[in-house]
């Protein structure tokens, strides 16, 4: 192994655990973790659950005005300046929640948690791991995504100890605290969007290639990679499919608010609900893992069904166990899944499906769906719960949103080969035909 390589590949890593810093204090502890407050909050203040859940689909609508933005400007800003103005952003909206006395209050917090934590939360995790590392991306790809799911595990219950001794209004400020700790020196000091901005070469790549991708890097008329221009993109039927599966994943994600509701719903006390959600984040840790693995040995195409049923499984599960508490950390467990399509198997489909050309832009549109479509979940949600005094409902909803999301992965694949390929040069190709998506392009 050259020296350039045994550089590239200690730099790679690093990148790998500060990525897996900024997934823990960044989308573990906003979204994983934040259902712990809605119990005290609504109980002090007097709110419903629709109410104060609705930040969360102002989140999602955050997400939609910001993601045409962030697969444009990560590529054309300093990443350590945009990151870190994003996040601190993000932290501020945290600690204002502890002054907060009207349902209004928190809805702006959840748009700036859209806005700009959609620069922390989404995008550049994937990008970052996708550009530095060439072997075993899907793996790296599950390490590092599986820490929103630690990061949950650890700081569901870690919140609530501190909301039960310091109460809520205490606690969003310890939160807001650790957040800027866990992740403000990752993004000041240490990412760069390129191995090849500072002279190095993708973990696992070919170091014959150094001095063609340093070319790439700094050559202002570079050729660019291969796959699908955006604006040919956005015709397709792989696009819009996969801005339905985007939106549908993204529904999920709001009954991971609740489950602590749910819990004492049905009887039991919050701490007990606070390890329903460390359950669905061992479940996502777990999950991430093996989905990665998987994504290498067999294919994103198929991992993404497996995910689907196990999310699916785990909804189903939810409706049936009555008060075992044993069966409801299994099915919080199996749920744990929908946490790895959204932050491994989408981010991998999409590069499989239109290639690197445009792949930050890609996926950043197709994330617009996160917002259009999975904003009504913590709403509709909590409406159910609060018009029926049950969530079992929900739950039904959320399976038959796993079997949407699986027809429209089936039909992103099922039209690929109509999409128009061009090579770095420009000119038309074949999309490449593989056994697995993760080396796409």
């Amino acid at each position: 192994m050259t020296e350039l390589q045994k550089a590239s590949n200690r730099r790679a890593i690093i990148i790998l655990i500060g990525v897996c810093f900024m997934q823990a204090g960044g989308l573990g502890a906003i979204l994983d973790a934040a259902g712990v407050f809605f119990v005290p909050v609504c109980e002090d203040l007097g709110f419903a659950r629709a109410e104060i859940a609705f930040y969360l689909t102002c989140y999602l609508l955050g997400t939609i005005v910001a993601m045409p933005f962030v697969g444009n400007w990560i590529s054309r800003f300093n990443i350590n300046k945009l990151l870190t103005i994003a996040f601190t952003l993000v932290v501020i909206a945290v600690g204002l929640c502890s002054q907060y006395n009207e349902p209004w209050q928190w809805w702006i917090s959840g748009v700036v948690y859209g806005t700009a934590g959609s620069f922390i939360f989404v995008i550049p995790g994937p990008i970052l791991i996708t550009n530095w590392f060439d072997k075993h991306r899907g793996i790296a790809m599950g390490v590092s995504m599986s820490f929103s799911g630690i990061g949950g595990a650890i700081l569901s219950p870690v919140f609530t100890a501190v909301i039960q001794a310091m109460g809520w209004r205490n606690a969003y400020i310890v939160a807001a605290i650790v957040m800027a700790a866990m992740v403000l020196p990752w993004t000041a000091f240490v990412f760069k969007l390129h191995p090849e901005d500072i002279g190095l070469i993708p973990y696992g790549a070919d170091p014959n290639k150094a001095k063609q991708n340093e070319s790439l890097a700094t050559n202002p008329d570079r050729p660019s990679f291969p796959g699908v221009p955006a604006r040919s993109a956005l015709k397709t039927v792989p696009f819009w499919a996969m801005f339905c599966v985007a939106g549908f994943v993204a529904y999920f994600a709001g009954f991971n608010s609740h489950l602590p509701g749910y819990a004492v719903s049905i009887g039991f006390d919050a701490m007990f609900g606070a390890t329903l959600v460390t359950a669905t984040m061992v479940g996502n840790v777990v999950e991430k893992l093996i989905i990665g693995w998987l994504n290498d040995k067999i294919g994103v195409q198929l991992t993404v069904y497996i995910q689907l049923v196990m999310v699916a499984s785990g909804l189903f599960l939810l409706t049936v166990v009555g008060n075992n508490a044993i069966l409801m950390y299994l099915a919080c467990f199996l749920f744990g899944a929908q946490n790895s399509i959204y932050s491994v198997s989408i981010p991998l489909l999409t590069r499989y499906l239109f290639g690197e050309k445009d792949f930050p832009k890609l996926f950043a549109w197709t994330k617009i769906g996160t917002g259009v479509i999975g904003c009504v979940g913590p709403t509709s949600i909590a409406m159910v719960y609060d018009v029926t005094g049950s969530f079992v409902g929900a739950f039904y909803i959320g399976v038959g949103v796993a079997v949407a999301a699986a027809i429209a992965v089936t039909l992103a694949i099922k039209f690929r080969h109509t999409l128009t390929w061009q090579d770095e040069n420009g000119n038309p190709m074949e999309p490449p035909e593989m056994s697995h998506g993760v080396s796409a392009a």
